[in-house]
């Protein structure tokens, strides 16, 4: 089953059941402070921690299992994920790294990974479908994003299904509030996953329904 909600998420999320969702999965704005990523939103948001927290919250109240919440941590914003990691201290219950085999070259520190925190409403621990499943996985910059002219961060497909395919079951509902063009949702699809994406962009939510249906 497919469900696409054209809305603000902060708007829609309450409207849904607690313990509704078998799990999240979702890639928040990553408040770079630069107006060129997202269909020209501003992603400078003035209270990023509350953005953040009242995210996490409303995910761990409709998720019955666990939320898969991806980060990254920029010069702009690193003092806030640094706080939301101290504030869900006791709900985050593992750290998945996602690693970058092609990061985007720095003359300092490149940036060359992305925090995957994972989070239990309550207090779960985190059971792979097959024994040995790393906390860390490995892909490419997603060069071959066909939608970078209006939407620069859409999600790897292979992150998408590395956290589907290891962390949840046929049939089961997977949530992404940040639905953006429909990553979550198309691999949901292809693994047999009920889905649900919220997104507030008309265009982005457009090019979802049009490859979901």
């Amino acid at each position: 089953m497919i469900n696409l909600i054209n809305g603000d998420c902060f708007e829609e999320m309450p409207k849904l059941e607690a313990n509704s969702v078998d799990m999240v999965v979702t890639s928040p704005p990553y408040n770079r402070k630069r107006n060129d990523k997202y269909n020209n939103h501003n992603d400078a948001k003035s209270d990023y921690v509350s953005f953040l927290e009242n995210s996490i919250n409303e995910c761990l109240r409709v998720c019955k299992g666990n939320v898969f919440f991806n980060i990254q941590k920029n010069t702009y914003n690193r003092e806030d994920v640094h706080k939301i990691i101290g504030m869900f201290a006791e709900q985050i219950i593992e750290v998945i790294i996602w690693n970058k085999s092609n990061p985007m070259p720095n003359p300092h520190l490149i940036n060359a990974y992305e925090y995957i925190l994972v989070l239990s409403a309550n207090n779960k621990s985190l059971k792979a479908n097959k024994t040995y499943t790393k906390n860390q996985f490995t892909t490419p910059v997603y060069s071959a994003n066909p939608y970078k002219e209006i939407h620069r961060a859409v999600m790897h497909p292979e992150a998408a299904k590395y956290m589907i395919t290891n962390f949840s079951s046929e049939g089961q509902t997977i949530l992404d509030p940040f639905m953006g063009v429909g990553t979550t949702g198309i691999v949901c699809n292809e693994l047999n996953r009920s889905f649900t994406g919220i997104e507030l962009d008309k265009d982005y939510f457009d090019i979802c329904k049009n490859k979901l249906n």
